[in-house]
């Protein structure tokens, strides 16, 4: 096998910038210091018309140690672990599948989410949109990609892209003052490098859960509480658990009997007073173009590229 064209997938660039490779540019800049000053003690330079003291016997030893792990690139540990991952996938033609019950969501409510950006857009922003769901992946010499919207085509014309994160429940939504993930500030440098635009916005959105999802919560009350039936002792608790949980999952009611209309809901559509606006379920986290970003980015898939090539 032969790494020295692997494309690393959008989602692995927060990884590839994990820790410190090499020194630190405070270390790199003392590194340069003492190596100035070595070379000016030994030709005898004058600096203000007094020679240059040489280096401490202290000094020496840091300056061999700089010097080694300049040269070494030694890579921090989760970088090694995930390209662990990569080098056995390829060459043992795997795919390694990992999945949650929040990965879940995201993907089963994918098109929920871009609807309900849509009409944010409309109503709440005054921009008319219809976007078109990017199912498209790209590669450049670097990277590989697919993100969520919209089509290349109109990104090449806006200069704007999309990506969609379903958030979990109230609790996991995001604030509107948190700074954006360092995960997805890599993720959308690599989405502008293959496509070319000037910003990307990472768009959280709140939306109903499943019924699978809403079911498989109410479960988890029903077995953790030895499934109680009518009389038991911990029925009565188990019936306010699922109340909770479609206060938890549920954000707006009329569309979730719409969509699921066969559902046996606790909550009756005349006491139900839960429903969250509609301004208050989308937050947007812009990131710009970032050239040094991506340069360095691109440094470390070809270090990447080196380790996993030593391993043949």
């Amino acid at each position: 096998m032969d790494f020295k064209n692997y494309r690393f997938r959008a989602s692995q660039a927060h990884i590839l910038m994990t820790g410190t490779i090499g020194l630190t540019e405070i270390q790199k800049a003392k590194m340069e210091d003492y190596i100035a000053r070595k070379k000016a003690s030994e030709s005898g330079e004058l600096i203000d018309g007094k020679p240059v003291k040489p280096l401490t016997i202290n000094m020496e030893e840091d300056l061999k140690n700089l010097l080694l792990a300049h040269e070494s690139q030694d890579l921090p540990k989760t970088i090694i672990s995930e390209l662990k991952k990569i080098y056995r996938a390829e060459k043992y033609n795997r795919n390694f599948v990992w999945t949650n019950k929040y990965v879940q969501k995201g993907i089963l409510q994918e098109e929920e989410a871009i609807t309900l950006y849509q009409e944010y857009r409309k109503k709440i922003l005054g921009i008319n949109t219809f976007f078109t769901k990017n199912t498209e992946r790209i590669s450049n010499d670097y990277f590989t990609g697919e993100w969520d919207l919209p089509t290349l085509p109109e990104i090449k014309k806006t200069k704007e892209g999309f990506d969609i994160k379903n958030s979990w429940s109230l609790d996991t939504f995001p604030f509107e003052d948190e700074e954006l993930s360092t995960n997805y500030f890599w993720q959308n440098q690599v989405y502008m490098d293959l496509t070319g635009a000037e910003q990307w916005t990472t768009v959280f959105c709140l939306v109903n859960g499943t019924e699978h999802l809403v079911n498989n919560e109410k479960l988890k009350h029903f077995y953790a509480l030895n499934m109680p039936s009518e009389g038991d002792k911990y029925y009565e608790e188990y019936l306010q658990k699922r109340l909770d949980v479609e206060k938890m999952m549920i954000f707006d009611y009329d569309r979730f009997v719409h969509v699921n209309p066969y559902h046996d809901m606790d909550h009756n559509q005349k006491e139900w007073n839960f429903d969250i606006p509609l301004k208050d379920r989308v937050i947007e986290k812009v990131v710009k173009r970032d050239e040094n970003a991506i340069k360095e980015l691109k440094e470390r898939v070809k270090i990447a590229r080196k380790w996993l090539n030593l391993k043949n």
